[in-house]
Protein backbone atom coordinates (compact mmCIF):
# COMPACT_ATOMS: atom_id res chain seq x y z
CA UNK A 1 0.00 0.00 0.00
CA UNK A 2 1.24 3.48 -0.84
CA UNK A 3 1.28 6.21 1.77
CA UNK A 4 1.62 9.97 1.53
CA UNK A 5 3.42 12.19 4.01
CA UNK A 6 3.87 15.93 4.34
CA UNK A 7 7.16 16.98 5.91
CA UNK A 8 6.78 20.53 7.21
CA UNK A 9 10.35 21.54 6.54
CA UNK A 10 12.50 23.45 4.09
CA UNK A 11 12.74 21.09 1.07
CA UNK A 12 16.50 21.68 0.93
CA UNK A 13 16.84 20.25 4.45
CA UNK A 14 14.40 17.35 4.09
CA UNK A 15 16.08 15.22 1.42
CA UNK A 16 17.43 12.59 3.83
CA UNK A 17 14.04 12.14 5.48
CA UNK A 18 12.35 11.87 2.08
CA UNK A 19 14.79 9.11 1.14
CA UNK A 20 14.18 7.21 4.38
CA UNK A 21 10.42 7.44 3.85
CA UNK A 22 10.74 6.25 0.24
CA UNK A 23 12.27 3.01 1.50
CA UNK A 24 9.07 2.45 3.49
CA UNK A 25 6.80 3.03 0.52
CA UNK A 26 5.92 6.56 1.62
CA UNK A 27 5.69 9.33 -0.95
CA UNK A 28 6.65 12.64 0.63
CA UNK A 29 5.82 16.27 0.00
CA UNK A 30 7.70 19.12 1.68
CA UNK A 31 6.28 22.46 2.75
CA UNK A 32 8.33 25.22 4.34
CA UNK A 33 6.32 27.17 6.92
CA UNK A 34 9.10 29.06 8.67
CA UNK A 35 12.63 30.16 7.91
CA UNK A 36 15.57 31.42 9.90
CA UNK A 37 16.59 35.00 9.22
CA UNK A 38 19.41 37.19 10.44
CA UNK A 39 18.53 39.49 13.36
CA UNK A 40 17.87 43.05 12.28
CA UNK A 41 20.64 44.20 14.65
CA UNK A 42 23.76 42.08 14.24
CA UNK A 43 26.00 44.08 16.57
CA UNK A 44 25.81 41.50 19.35
CA UNK A 45 26.75 38.75 16.95
CA UNK A 46 29.78 40.66 15.70
CA UNK A 47 30.82 41.27 19.31
CA UNK A 48 30.34 37.57 20.04
CA UNK A 49 32.64 36.67 17.15
CA UNK A 50 35.36 38.96 18.47
CA UNK A 51 35.01 37.54 21.99
CA UNK A 52 35.17 33.96 20.74
CA UNK A 53 38.33 34.57 18.72
CA UNK A 54 39.91 36.44 21.65
CA UNK A 55 39.44 33.44 23.98
CA UNK A 56 36.78 35.02 26.18
CA UNK A 57 34.89 31.74 26.64
CA UNK A 58 35.72 28.22 27.79
CA UNK A 59 32.67 26.60 26.11
CA UNK A 60 30.65 27.28 22.95
CA UNK A 61 27.22 25.63 22.90
CA UNK A 62 25.24 24.73 19.78
CA UNK A 63 21.61 23.61 19.95
CA UNK A 64 20.83 23.69 16.22
CA UNK A 65 22.41 23.40 12.80
CA UNK A 66 21.15 26.91 12.04
CA UNK A 67 23.31 28.33 14.81
CA UNK A 68 26.38 26.60 13.44
CA UNK A 69 25.75 28.32 10.09
CA UNK A 70 25.45 31.68 11.86
CA UNK A 71 28.68 31.28 13.81
CA UNK A 72 30.56 30.11 10.72
CA UNK A 73 29.49 33.25 8.85
CA UNK A 74 30.16 35.55 11.81
CA UNK A 75 33.70 34.18 12.17
CA UNK A 76 34.32 34.91 8.46
CA UNK A 77 37.35 32.64 8.27
CA UNK A 78 38.78 33.47 11.69
CA UNK A 79 39.79 30.46 13.76
CA UNK A 80 38.38 29.52 17.15
CA UNK A 81 40.97 29.11 19.93
CA UNK A 82 42.25 25.57 20.27
CA UNK A 83 41.39 25.42 23.97
CA UNK A 84 37.73 26.33 23.38
CA UNK A 85 35.49 23.32 24.07
CA UNK A 86 32.29 22.75 22.15
CA UNK A 87 28.99 21.23 23.27
CA UNK A 88 26.43 20.00 20.76
CA UNK A 89 22.79 19.08 21.25
CA UNK A 90 22.87 16.12 18.83
CA UNK A 91 24.41 14.27 15.94
CA UNK A 92 23.19 16.47 13.06
CA UNK A 93 24.54 19.54 14.84
CA UNK A 94 27.81 17.74 15.58
CA UNK A 95 28.19 16.89 11.89
CA UNK A 96 27.57 20.54 10.95
CA UNK A 97 30.22 21.67 13.47
CA UNK A 98 32.78 19.34 11.89
CA UNK A 99 31.81 20.35 8.35
CA UNK A 100 31.57 24.12 8.79
CA UNK A 101 33.96 24.83 11.66
CA UNK A 102 36.35 21.91 11.40
CA UNK A 103 36.14 21.26 15.12
CA UNK A 104 35.45 18.21 17.30
CA UNK A 105 32.71 18.17 19.91
CA UNK A 106 33.60 17.64 23.57
CA UNK A 107 30.08 16.97 24.84
CA UNK A 108 26.95 15.58 23.21
CA UNK A 109 24.09 14.15 25.30
CA UNK A 110 22.61 10.72 24.72
CA UNK A 111 19.16 12.36 24.79
CA UNK A 112 19.44 14.85 21.95
CA UNK A 113 17.61 17.82 23.44
CA UNK A 114 18.18 20.80 25.69
CA UNK A 115 16.74 18.77 28.56
CA UNK A 116 19.24 16.02 27.79
CA UNK A 117 22.09 18.52 27.93
CA UNK A 118 20.94 19.80 31.31
CA UNK A 119 20.63 16.27 32.71
CA UNK A 120 23.93 14.91 31.37
CA UNK A 121 26.40 17.79 31.15
CA UNK A 122 28.67 18.00 34.20
CA UNK A 123 29.97 21.45 33.36
CA UNK A 124 32.63 22.77 35.72
CA UNK A 125 31.93 25.61 38.14
CA UNK A 126 33.09 28.97 36.89
CA UNK A 127 32.98 28.02 33.21
CA UNK A 128 32.37 30.86 30.77
CA UNK A 129 29.80 29.67 28.23
CA UNK A 130 28.81 31.29 24.94
CA UNK A 131 25.28 30.22 24.02
CA UNK A 132 23.94 31.59 20.71
CA UNK A 133 20.40 30.47 19.86
CA UNK A 134 17.23 31.34 17.99
CA UNK A 135 14.80 33.95 19.24
CA UNK A 136 12.19 31.30 20.11
CA UNK A 137 14.49 28.97 22.05
CA UNK A 138 13.14 27.80 25.40
CA UNK A 139 14.91 28.74 28.61
CA UNK A 140 15.54 25.07 29.51
CA UNK A 141 19.28 25.04 28.82
CA UNK A 142 20.09 28.52 30.15
CA UNK A 143 18.12 27.89 33.35
CA UNK A 144 19.77 24.49 33.80
CA UNK A 145 23.28 25.87 33.30
CA UNK A 146 22.63 28.69 35.77
CA UNK A 147 22.36 26.09 38.54
CA UNK A 148 26.01 25.11 38.01
CA UNK A 149 27.44 28.47 38.96
CA UNK A 150 28.67 29.28 35.47
CA UNK A 151 28.65 32.44 33.38
CA UNK A 152 26.31 32.14 30.41
CA UNK A 153 26.38 34.73 27.64
CA UNK A 154 23.26 34.31 25.50
CA UNK A 155 23.11 35.81 22.02
CA UNK A 156 20.23 35.82 19.52
CA UNK A 157 21.75 34.13 16.49
CA UNK A 158 18.68 34.19 14.24
CA UNK A 159 15.00 35.06 14.16
CA UNK A 160 12.22 32.69 13.17
CA UNK A 161 9.90 34.24 10.59
CA UNK A 162 7.05 33.01 8.42
CA UNK A 163 8.39 31.67 5.14
CA UNK A 164 8.21 34.24 2.39
CA UNK A 165 7.50 37.13 4.73
CA UNK A 166 10.82 38.94 4.43
CA UNK A 167 14.10 38.97 6.29
CA UNK A 168 17.48 37.77 5.04
CA UNK A 169 17.74 33.96 5.40
CA UNK A 170 20.75 32.62 7.27
CA UNK A 171 21.20 29.98 4.57
CA UNK A 172 19.81 29.74 1.06
CA UNK A 173 20.03 26.23 -0.34
CA UNK A 174 18.27 24.80 -3.37
CA UNK A 175 16.08 21.74 -2.89
CA UNK A 176 17.45 18.44 -4.12
CA UNK A 177 16.14 17.31 -7.53
CA UNK A 178 12.97 15.26 -7.33
CA UNK A 179 11.71 16.68 -4.02
CA UNK A 180 7.98 17.37 -4.20
CA UNK A 181 7.28 20.87 -2.90
CA UNK A 182 3.86 21.95 -1.63
CA UNK A 183 3.17 25.70 -1.25
CA UNK A 184 2.14 26.49 2.30
CA UNK A 185 -1.16 27.98 1.13
CA UNK A 186 -2.18 24.60 -0.32
CA UNK A 187 -1.73 22.54 2.85
CA UNK A 188 -5.39 22.68 3.84
CA UNK A 189 -6.52 21.29 0.49
CA UNK A 190 -3.92 18.48 0.66
CA UNK A 191 -4.74 17.22 4.15
CA UNK A 192 -7.43 14.70 3.12
CA UNK A 193 -4.85 12.83 1.04
CA UNK A 194 -2.22 12.55 3.78
CA UNK A 195 -1.41 9.60 6.01
CA UNK A 196 1.39 11.36 7.91
CA UNK A 197 2.26 14.89 8.98
CA UNK A 198 5.82 15.45 10.23
CA UNK A 199 6.50 18.38 12.57
CA UNK A 200 10.22 19.26 12.90
CA UNK A 201 10.07 22.20 15.36
CA UNK A 202 7.77 23.87 17.91
CA UNK A 203 7.47 27.02 15.78
CA UNK A 204 6.22 24.93 12.86
CA UNK A 205 3.30 23.70 14.95
CA UNK A 206 2.27 27.26 15.72
CA UNK A 207 2.46 28.31 12.08
CA UNK A 208 0.59 25.19 10.90
CA UNK A 209 -2.39 26.12 13.10
CA UNK A 210 -2.51 29.56 11.51
CA UNK A 211 -2.59 28.04 8.03
CA UNK A 212 -4.71 24.91 8.43
CA UNK A 213 -6.25 24.83 11.90
CA UNK A 214 -6.07 21.99 14.41
CA UNK A 215 -8.75 19.65 13.03
CA UNK A 216 -7.10 16.86 11.05
CA UNK A 217 -8.75 14.17 8.91
CA UNK A 218 -9.22 10.83 10.69
CA UNK A 219 -6.64 9.13 8.44
CA UNK A 220 -3.89 11.69 9.12
CA UNK A 221 -1.38 10.75 11.82
CA UNK A 222 1.25 13.11 13.22
CA UNK A 223 4.90 12.66 14.14
CA UNK A 224 6.86 15.10 16.31
CA UNK A 225 10.63 15.19 15.95
CA UNK A 226 11.04 15.44 19.73
CA UNK A 227 9.37 16.16 23.05
CA UNK A 228 9.54 20.00 22.82
CA UNK A 229 7.80 19.87 19.44
CA UNK A 230 5.21 17.42 20.78
CA UNK A 231 4.50 19.76 23.70
CA UNK A 232 4.04 22.71 21.30
CA UNK A 233 1.66 20.64 19.19
CA UNK A 234 -0.43 19.74 22.21
CA UNK A 235 -0.56 23.37 23.34
CA UNK A 236 -1.78 24.30 19.86
CA UNK A 237 -4.54 21.70 20.00
CA UNK A 238 -2.93 19.26 17.58
CA UNK A 239 -2.89 15.52 18.24
CA UNK A 240 0.47 13.80 18.74
CA UNK A 241 0.45 10.22 17.49
CA UNK A 242 4.19 9.51 17.64
CA UNK A 243 7.44 11.10 18.83
CA UNK A 244 10.71 10.16 17.15
CA UNK A 245 13.11 8.47 19.56
CA UNK A 246 15.97 10.36 17.87
CA UNK A 247 15.66 13.69 15.98
CA UNK A 248 17.15 12.27 12.80
CA UNK A 249 15.82 11.10 9.41
CA UNK A 250 16.29 7.53 10.62
CA UNK A 251 14.45 8.28 13.86
CA UNK A 252 11.55 9.83 11.97
CA UNK A 253 11.41 6.85 9.61
CA UNK A 254 11.28 4.39 12.50
CA UNK A 255 8.49 6.40 14.10
CA UNK A 256 6.58 6.45 10.80
CA UNK A 257 6.92 2.70 10.29
CA UNK A 258 5.83 1.87 13.84
CA UNK A 259 2.93 4.30 13.66
CA UNK A 260 1.57 2.93 10.40
CA UNK A 261 1.82 -0.62 11.69
CA UNK A 262 0.25 0.26 15.03
CA UNK A 263 -2.74 2.01 13.44
CA UNK A 264 -3.61 -1.11 11.46
CA UNK A 265 -2.62 0.13 8.01
CA UNK A 266 -1.19 -2.41 5.54
CA UNK A 267 2.31 -2.01 6.96
CA UNK A 268 5.07 0.04 5.49
CA UNK A 269 7.19 -3.08 5.61
CA UNK A 270 4.94 -4.68 2.98
CA UNK A 271 5.98 -1.98 0.52
CA UNK A 272 9.65 -2.86 0.90
CA UNK A 273 8.99 -6.36 -0.38
CA UNK A 274 7.45 -5.21 -3.64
Amino acid sequence: MAYQALILRNPARAAATVQEFEQLGITSWCAQLIETAWPRDRSQLHRMGEELVAGRYSWLVFTSVNTVHVVEQVLAGRQLPGELRIASVGQKTTEAIARLLGRPVHFQPAEQSAAGMVAEWAVEDGARICYPHGDLASSTLADGLAKHGVEVAERIAYETVDAGRGGQPVTETAAAPGIKVLPAAQIGAKLEELDLLVFPAPSVARRFIQLAGSQLPARTQTIAIGKPTAAAMERAGLPVHAIAAQPTPQGLARAAEELLQRTGSAGAGDSNAE
